[in-house]
């Protein structure tokens, strides 16, 4: 965790910020979840906790976040991001219900060799990717 603290606050160096307390609180509440959270749900969370931070400071935070590779955004749809923090998590892609808006975390290693082989056969080098399938569950 101390490489994670040290990485934001080069990376909030470089963009002329610092790390104050609101932003060291927030990096301990993205790091301290292991849910998919909305900007507003970290923001409410942070104010609970007897934080003072703007909401524009959280999203000013997760842009730098997500920039350095330690959280992922994940459009569910209907222009609502979701958040989830990456570092130290293995890659996963993600099957979202439009009606209740579960989100279902997976792997497949087929579906992962698969575009390694569409990528190969393109002579693309993949640096990332994402792989949100979108439908309902049973529920719905």
């Amino acid at each position: 965790m101390k490489k994670a603290y040290d990485a934001f606050q080069d990376l909030l160096h470089k963009n002329g910020l610092r790390l104050t307390k609101q932003r060291t609180a927030l990096l301990d509440a993205v790091f301290a979840t292991h849910r998919h959270f909305s900007a507003e749900d970290l923001h409410r969370d942070l104010e609970k906790a007897g934080h003072r931070i703007s909401i524009a400071t959280v999203y000013r935070a997760l842009g730098l976040l997500v920039e350095a590779g330690f959280v992922q955004g994940l459009d569910v749809g209907r222009g609502r991001v979701l958040y989830e923090h990456t570092l130290g998590h293995a890659h996963h892609d993600h099957i979202i219900c439009l009606d209740c808006g579960k989100i279902t975390e997976f792997q497949s290693q087929e579906i992962e060799d698969l575009q390694d082989q569409a990528a190969k056969s393109h002579r693309f080098k993949i640096v990332a990717h994402s792989l949100k399938i979108f439908g309902y569950c049973h529920n719905a």
